[in-house]
């Protein structure tokens, strides 16, 4: 995620012109102690402010929106003088160090440690190094307009450098901090496919998936071929692609077994880690994330919400606009594999289906609206806390929130309107995207009041966007021939229920649900389960056999213990509230031509090559 930029690209041999480079700051990395997972890193600062000035490391990171303390992994912080005369440093935070009494250039040296391989943070051994640049880069915050220069010192011939950044006589350069912290690097022998695709005015951009892992050749090419598909459904839905800096997008694609599952979405770029032991094994879920993160390529890294930019990397980055950027995203990453054919249909509505069920019976989206899901992603966005919180009552995914708004919205605009959420889309990128004018709230609102009327806008937004009211979803899908309903419609339930076994007794680990029977007796975590209606449990599968002998409406005596007493509530069923989502002629219901139409004009391909 960076700030707009305005790239000068000329014809040379190297495909673009090199940025001015005054007085750049000029970083070394250094990868000689690999194995024991550190870096040393210098910076030279030429021209640095006067008498004194801060150099920090960040604590946010584009694509995360709650603080990550990248400090905590820096270390042996030293500053010198261009002589060589070595300056007083003062600590002020824990990731902050003031240089004063200072003439003339500064550089300053460090270690960094890095044993994570995700989209967040650092890893560093003796196979690769994997880096998210604001997790291993110091930075001033007085100079963040500098451009940068980037060299790297390769332990090894084999290692090579794969990144979004252009490199001119082995020198990585970014045009300043915004767009150096977006430019993820992978450092390691990794094997590297690629395609070109044209553009609208006949010119060709090139795709290059960088893979490092195990991985048989036919299995690279089976990659790269479906991630063709992708990418042109992807195109389809926009009418084009970005205009990609030096023309030319990565895929940094990670696979081990120690790698934390992950995907992070970068202007030029996408990091994809995943634990697995090689690529067979996890091409499935390589792809998924291919596809949800090269839609940000449009949706998020263009069309971009103005609470997002500049990005701040000194703070949590809060928006309201996630529900949007990240759930519109989830709903095409879902939508885009199925219309090019990489999974079935099927797996798409399952998806669907999964993801209504976890918004609908949320008590976090039923209290909520999508817009204050969103500020709560400062908390929740791989965010670190080591006190419980409620979050299972008050939050539901601005991912799947926000997919299941785009499928409501892209359902009545083709009912109502006879256009798609691609026609959406499309406009979005016109007004906000290709012309990178950060957008807010109001601004999709006017979006979609243009492309349909200020009435259904008005509408929809007020009741789905600022409001906490769900779309029919059950009349909306059923235009396609999809049935949503409970898919135990008999069964007796008392709410969210994990146990462990315990000294013969059930011992509840998850705190109730909101709004559900076992919320409503006042049953906790923590209490002990030991029979209802005479019948006694001592593991888990007994108390699921009571329940079946039940039904809703039913009331039952419950006995449990709490701080070593011995209690007794009352507490009556209900119906299990679980959805999901079938198709008619599984139900052996009526599949008419107009319902196949709309099914077909929804979920078909969108590419044409």
């Amino acid at each position: 995620m960076v700030k707009k930029l305005s790239l000068l690209i000329a014809l040379s041999l190297n495909g673009f012109r090199i940025w001015a480079q005054e007085n750049p700051i000029s970083y070394t990395l250094s990868l000689n102690n690999a194995v024991h997972h550190e870096a040393q890193i210098s910076l030279v600062i030429p021209n640095p402010p006067q008498d004194s000035f801060v150099v920090k490391m960040a604590r946010s990171s584009p694509g995360r929106y709650a603080t990550h303390e990248f400090g905590k992994n820096v270390y042996d912080v030293l500053a010198y003088q261009a002589d060589g005369k070595q300056l007083k440093i003062k600590q002020i935070e824990g990731d902050a160090f003031q240089i004063s009494g200072h003439q003339g250039s500064v550089k300053i040296t460090y270690t960094l440690f890095g044993n994570r391989v995700d989209g967040t943070y650092v890893g560093i051994d003796h196979r690769h190094a994997h880096l998210n640049i604001p997790a291993s880069f110091m930075f001033v915050p007085a100079l963040q307009e500098r451009p940068i220069d980037l060299k790297i010192l390769l332990p090894n011939k084999q290692w090579q450098v794969y990144t979004q950044l252009p490199v001119d006589s082995g020198i990585y350069k970014a045009k300043n901090l915004q767009y150096f912290m977006d430019s993820p690097i992978e450092i390691s022998a990794a094997t590297m496919k690629s395609f070109d695709v044209l553009n609208k005015d006949g010119s060709a951009q090139k795709i290059k998936i960088v893979y490092h892992g195990a991985a048989a050749d036919s299995t690279l090419q089976d990659l790269t071929s479906k991630t063709k598909k992708i990418v042109k459904e992807a195109e389809a839905v926009f009418g084009e692609l970005p205009q990609f800096d030096f023309k030319e997008y990565t895929f940094l694609i990670d696979v081990l077994p120690s790698n934390a599952s992950d995907g992070m979405e970068h202007r030029n770029s996408t990091v994809i880690p995943q634990q697995a032991a090689n690529l067979e094994s996890s091409i499935s879920d390589v792809l998924s994330t291919i596809s949800h993160e090269f839609f940000h390529a449009w949706n998020v890294e263009r069309i971009r919400p103005k609470t997002l930019e500049p990005f701040n990397f000194e703070k949590a980055n809060m928006s309201d606009e996630l529900w949007f950027a990240e759930g519109f995203t989830q709903y095409y990453g879902e939508l885009l594999q199925a219309r090019a054919g990489v999974t079935s249909i099927d797996d798409f509505l399952n998806n669907q289906g999964y993801f209504l069920n976890s918004v609908l019976n949320s008590p976090g989206a039923n209290r909520y609206s999508p817009i204050e899901i969103s500020r709560r992603a400062v908390f929740v966005d791989a965010g670190v806390a080591i006190d419980p919180t409620n979050n299972h009552n008050i939050y539901s995914s601005y991912y799947l929130y926000g997919n299941i708004i785009a499928l409501a919205l892209d359902l009545s605009l083709q009912s109502q309107f006879n256009l798609s959420l691609d026609d959406y889309m499309k406009l979005l990128w016109q007004k906000h995207g290709k012309t990178e004018i950060p957008y807010t709230v109001a601004d999709l609102q006017q979006t979609l009041a243009t492309l349909t009327s200020d009435d259904f806008a008005k509408t929809f937004f007020a009741n789905y966007i600022y409001g906490i009211q769900k779309p029919n979803y059950r009349a909306l899908l059923a235009k396609a021939g999809y049935d949503l309903n409970r898919t135990k419609p008999f069964a007796a339930y008392v709410g969210n229920l994990r146990f462990n076994s315990e000294n013969g007794k059930l011992k509840l680990l998850s705190s109730a649900l909101f709004n559900t029977p076992i919320y409503d007796a006042g049953i906790a975590a923590g209490d002990y389960i030991l029979s209802a209606d005479s019948t006694n449990f001592s593991k888990s599968e007994d108390f699921e056999a009571f329940l079946a002998t039940k039904k809703p409406g039913e009331q039952i005596t419950l006995t449990y213990e709490r701080d070593g007493k011995v209690k007794n509530t009352l507490l009556t069923l209900t119906y299990n509230p679980t959805l999901g989502l079938n198709t008619y002629e599984k139900l052996g219901m009526e599949l008419t031509p107009e319902i196949l139409a709309f099914r077909e004009k929804w979920l078909k391909s969108k590419s044409i090559e």
